[in-house]
């Protein structure tokens, strides 16, 4: 699932570190509102993946879950400050909703490695042309750091993790697969605490907890 995050890359890190004003923190709740979404999408365009009562609250509680593991780490800040930034977070959660209910479309008649071929053809001129227009004041460096940071974007989260995904979305039901993404904040929090030492809040034990309900609500379906 880590390759859902890559399409809205350029937004994400441009709010989280750039102006508009935005947090990492808050910058995630945002983002985790892709579900929602991706569930909204399948109404309408996946005839087998319709919005059931249960569906809808095992992902309402999902998010619950990691609302309250990142809460605790939101900065203070009017409304007004953080509303651009949040703006543009939630469009581009909404436009990745969108994308993975249209791929969970596509791939049942085109080739894991052939749609795959296609997405990164078409984006990358996109991203070319973004970077240039948010980020062209920005100086390149290149470390060992960032080049091994870019090998992992490319190779691993782009190429790999969206393979995968792609196979998965041709299998199982969109719903069911981008419930697990709601794992991806509460084990970045984990592993603070178990790698950076990083205090482990209550937030984050209940947290855990509605997400492993939000999961089950929704697998519960067959």
């Amino acid at each position: 699932m880590a390759a859902d995050r890559r399409p809205l890359r350029p937004a994400y890190d441009y709010v989280e570190h750039r102006h508009p004003p935005q947090t990492a923190s808050r910058a995630t709740i945002f983002f985790y509102l892709y579900p929602f979404f991706t569930v909204l999408f399948g109404h309408f365009y996946l005839p087998n993946d319709r919005l059931s009562t249960m569906k809808g609250l095992g992902i309402f509680v999902a998010f619950g879950g990691v609302f309250l593991a990142i809460v605790p780490n939101l900065q203070g800040g009017g409304i007004t400050e953080y509303l651009i930034g949040d703006i543009i977070v939630t469009l581009g959660s909404c436009f990745l909703g969108l994308r993975i209910t249209l791929t969970k479309v596509f791939v049942q008649e085109i080739h894991p490695y052939r749609l795959l071929v296609w997405l990164l053809g078409l984006s990358m001129p996109c991203f070319y042309v973004l970077s240039l227009i948010f980020e062209g004041d920005t100086p390149i460096e290149w470390t060992l750091q960032s080049s091994a940071g870019l090998l992992y974007q490319g190779w691993i989260v782009t190429g790999f993790c969206f393979l995968v995904l792609t196979s998965l979305l041709r299998r199982y039901k969109a719903s069911k697969l981008v419930i697990l993404g709601f794992l991806m904040p509460i084990s970045g929090v984990l592993f603070s605490y178990l790698i950076l030492g990083e205090e482990l809040s209550l937030g984050l034990l209940v947290g855990t907890g509605l997400v492993a309900t939000g999961i089950y609500l929704v697998n519960k379906q067959s």
